[in-house]
């Protein structure tokens, strides 16, 4: 199962025109993805209806839709960081804000923090959840069988 939150149609148009705005923004999961588990139960606890059916593009969520996946992308977010080590600013970091904090997350493929790459999807998520909330704009939700 392919998921794609975005922030604007993104089907529509060539992935390459989408991308090329640099207004658009979306970010996906897999079965592959590291965080995959997490990711589907952050969706199911709060949004589960959205994934009893497949095959839908750039479907807009409702403002409580939006407002309930923010709310358990905010626990699980926050869950995570509980969990981590802290480590300082250096190579092989990617630096990103939440709620007002600077978070060094390390995503090399052996690191500290096991979560880091899934934690850095779900924080791009809440960042175009936060935009779109902001904008008063809809957030996007497109569910696909993986070929």
């Amino acid at each position: 199962m392919k998921i794609i939150f975005s922030n604007a149609i993104k089907h529509n148009q060539d992935h390459f025109d989408f991308l090329a705005n640099d207004a658009n923004k979306y970010v996906h999961g897999t079965r592959y993805m590291h965080s995959d588990e997490d990711y589907l139960q952050i969706i199911r606890k709060s949004i589960p209806h959205r994934l009893e059916v497949i095959n839908y593009k750039d479907l807009p969520l409702k403002t409580e839709e939006t407002l309930a996946l923010n709310k358990a992308l905010e626990n699980q977010i926050e869950h995570w960081l509980s969990l981590r080590t802290y480590i300082p600013i250096n190579k092989g970091t990617d630096t990103v804000i939440y709620k007002g904090d600077t978070i060094e997350l390390d995503i090399r493929p052996v690191d500290i923090n096991d979560n880091d790459k899934a934690l850095r999807d779900l924080l791009r998520l809440h960042d175009i959840i936060e935009e779109c909330l902001a904008g008063k704009k809809p957030l996007y939700l497109s569910v696909n069988e993986e070929a």
